[in-house]
């Protein structure tokens, strides 16, 4: 995330395990309220400092990864496989020695190449897998952590379901604390018996907002009671035989949206594919806008009614030891969604299959025209009311583009009343002889196509027999409807395409009639230059998500340095939050709550934390202030070099405006950290792309202050900026 409230005092990247207690008790005598982190790739700020006395613990060279060992869990009545980690080792590692070993790690959240197992348990993490085999602590058997008080404690779980803990009746787990040199026990072990409906809202696949979860210790608090440090992970078999479908939809999205049900349900206990012993190891979604924005090559031969795109896709895993039951179930897949109005198909070998699952790893694409900047909001909803999420987003959007259309008239009306700029040439004329009529018509033409857009959002929900009574009075224009709803409104017919609202066809080509010839094309180059402008600052939702447990990434790319945009943009969230709680939804199934999710959560949801932080850390030894009263967006800003006058005239004047430019796309994923051979923790070599990006904006920021504060430059930062540059190898991976 780009949120920032304060900067931590000191930052401290400890070599080994054995490290982290006696840090976290120097930490302590120091009066410094200490924060985990590792991968820094979390999306709601639970890494960010709310105190300057705040020391940051960097878990990346927790990097020991131990062999896949065949062994008896507590109270387990036969062997299975397991793997210890560090809590600094990158996810996706752990994926390959899995692999390598013949089994699955079933934690695999987008960000796999860059977050590390200590996130993964603070958040409890999920993923594609997660259908199938659960979150991060579905699979953990054991971890390893630093309490409050600075000493070690270890949490085992017994009698382990190996499967999703919310199906059993009661999770146990046994609680062993140590004494200074992390060997002695600390008083008796403690049980804790959680009864297992306590770990997610019934009817939904994912849940992290109960942060207390019944006082179970490290997992889902996000860095709130204590350090990760390390753990040991149940690996899964997966069945020998899997088939990928993707599953084009080009009718309307709540039309196809139940085609995730009846999959689901098919693989379900009970279910066709249960049943012939064929299980469903991931199902997600793509949205229209996502479709567009990672470039999708349409696979049907048909088109849709938008760009040869669908209005969504699914991509599924199906797996089984049958292969002929196994191509049985993916082509009764196919031919459920064909139903409704899909086309499916199906990779059969690795190669295919890695490249039908190719699009859904380029998702951050979608923030490509905000300069990266999004604000990326997870949900959970129910499976059987996902149509109806589905439908209040496309709602929202078509209210967006609206809006967005009706600040483009008021720019407009704006500048056709005042100075138009012509190009007169050696015609000593007068402007105003000039222009003549042209301004009146131009203002009639911009005041009626207005004037029906505002009418049409203002009646969005009025039934679609009285409204298209008004459609001959006010000009709109309509295909044949295809919205099958069953009481249809005018927004149904804006939701198939049958009602456009379009710039492009309804006022563009009357004003450039009405300004045509060499005399006017400034006034057409200004109105364009106010068309991207007003086109810069429109705001659309889209949605990927985990189809198969319902959980949707409701993603808003906004710009940074536009404060109306992210005050309408925030606005938007609220929206969406209440929206998804209205459907018995959750706010958070992955992300957290963190600092940008606190005012969602009511009184009631947040306050058994509270007072389990207050027994267990009465002190804020841990992350101070986080997940308390206060700890929301209220302090939070995020920079931005060209919201100031003076600031944007040094960047113009100075090479300072080229560097920003340079680095204001990074995403900030962490993905190039793997292949940067300037980033090896292990050897104190912190260089990533994305750190050397951050120190760059950093010392932009210096930059900019010390020549609006003191005459000059420091040479230090000179230094620093060539310590950046340095150490780059050049190769080109990231």
């Amino acid at each position: 995330t780009d949120w920032r409230i304060e900067y931590p005092f000191v930052v401290l990247h400890p070599d080994s395990e054995d490290e982290i207690a006696p840090l976290v008790r120097g930490c302590i005598e120091l009066g410094l309220t200490i924060i985990p982190r590792g991968g820094g790739t979390g999306y709601t700020g639970g890494a960010i400092p709310l105190t300057p006395l705040s020391a940051v613990i960097n878990t990346e060279k927790l990097i020991d990864i131990g062999a896949v060992e065949e062994m008896q869990l507590p109270g387990c009545d036969r062997r299975s496989a397991t793997i210890r980690t560090g809590a600094g080792v990158v996810t996706a590692r752990v994926s390959e020695a899995a692999t390598a070993a013949g089994r699955v790690f079933a934690v695999d959240p987008t960000s796999a190449e860059a977050s590390c197992i200590g996130g993964n348990i603070a958040m409890n993490a999920g993923g594609k897998k997660a259908v199938l085999w659960g979150t991060a602590l579905d699979n953990l058997a054991w971890w390893k952590m630093v309490d409050p008080s600075g000493h070690e404690m270890e949490v085992t779980r017994l009698d382990h379901n190996l499967g999703k803990i919310h199906e059993q009746d009661v999770a146990r787990f046994e609680i062993r604390r140590f004494r200074r040199d992390g060997r002695t026990l600390y008083g008796p072990p403690e049980i804790l018996e959680i009864p297992g409906h306590r770990f997610r809202k019934a009817g939904l696949g994912k849940d992290v907002t109960d942060k207390f979860l019944a006082g179970l210790p490290g997992v889902q608090k996000e860095g709130t009671d204590g350090l990760i440090v390390a753990a040991r992970w149940i690996l899964h078999q997966m069945p020998q035989h899997t088939r990928t479908v993707c599953l084009e939809f080009f009718g309307q999205v709540r039309e196809a949206v139940p085609a995730i049900v009846e999959i689901t349900d098919y693989f379900k206990p009970g279910g066709g594919g249960r049943q012939a012993g064929v299980l469903l190891a991931g199902l997600e979604h793509l949205d229209e806008r996502y479709l567009r924005a990672v470039g999708y090559a349409t696979k049907a031969k048909r088109k849709a009614e938008t760009a040869g795109r669908p209005k969504m896709v699914l991509l599924g895993d199906i797996t089984g030891d049958d292969e002929a039951a196994v191509m049985n179930a993916a082509s009764e897949v196919v031919r459920m969604c064909n139903l409704r109005s899909a086309e499916g198909f199906i990779a059969v070998d690795a190669e295919t299959r890695k490249k039908f699952w190719l699009d859904r790893a380029r998702t951050a694409a979608i923030s490509r025209h905000t300069n990266a900047f999004k604000l990326n909001e997870d949900v959970v909803i129910p499976l059987p009311r996902m149509g109806e999420y589905c439908d209040g987003i496309e709602r929202v959007n078509i209210e967006l583009s609206i809006q967005n259309k009706l600040a483009l008239c008021d720019a407009l009306d704006k500048l056709l009343r005042g100075d138009l700029p012509l190009h007169r040439g050696d015609a000593d004329l007068d402007k105003e002889l000039l222009i003549g009529e042209r301004r009146t018509t131009a203002l009639d033409a911009v005041a009626g196509v207005r004037a029906r857009w505002q009418w049409l959002l203002d009646n969005l929900d009025l039934p679609l027999t009285e409204a298209e009574t008004q459609f001959a009075r006010l000009g709109v224009r309509v295909e044949g409807l295809r919205n099958r709803a069953t009481e249809p409104t005018l927004f149904h017919r804006l939701q198939d395409y049958s009602l456009r609202v379009s710039w492009k066809s309804e006022l563009k080509p009357q004003l450039e009639d009405i300004f045509d010839g060499v005399v006017y094309r400034p006034v057409l180059e200004r109105i364009a230059a106010i068309h991207r402008e007003i086109l810069r600052s429109r705001l659309f939702v889209a949605l990927h998500m985990h189809a198969g447990d319902g959980n949707v990434h409701t993603n808003i790319p906004v710009n940074s340095d536009h404060y109306e945009m992210l005050q309408t943009a925030y606005a938007v969230v609220e929206r969406i939050m209440r929206l998804a709680r209205s459907l018995d939804g959750v706010v958070s199934g992955e992300h957290g709550i963190g600092i940008t999710k606190l005012e969602f959560l009511s009184e009631a949801e947040i306050q058994p934390f509270r007072d389990y932080k207050a027994r267990v850390d009465p002190d804020g030894r841990f992350n101070q202030g986080k997940l308390l009263p206060g700890a929301d967006l209220g302090n939070a800003y995020t920079p931005s070099f060209s919201l100031l006058g003076t600031e944007s005239l040094i960047m113009e004047q100075s090479e300072i405006g080229n560097i920003a430019t340079m680095v204001k796309d990074c995403l900030r994923c962490g993905k190039c950290k793997p292949v940067c051979s300037t980033h090896v923790p292990r050897a104190n070599l912190l260089y990533s792309p994305r750190n050397k990006i951050l120190a760059t904006s950093l010392l932009i920021e210096a930059f900019l202050y010390e020549e609006q504060t003191r005459r000059g430059v420091s040479l230090r930062h000179f230094d620093e900026f060539n310590d950046v540059a340095d150490h780059c190898t050049i190769c080109h991976k990231c």
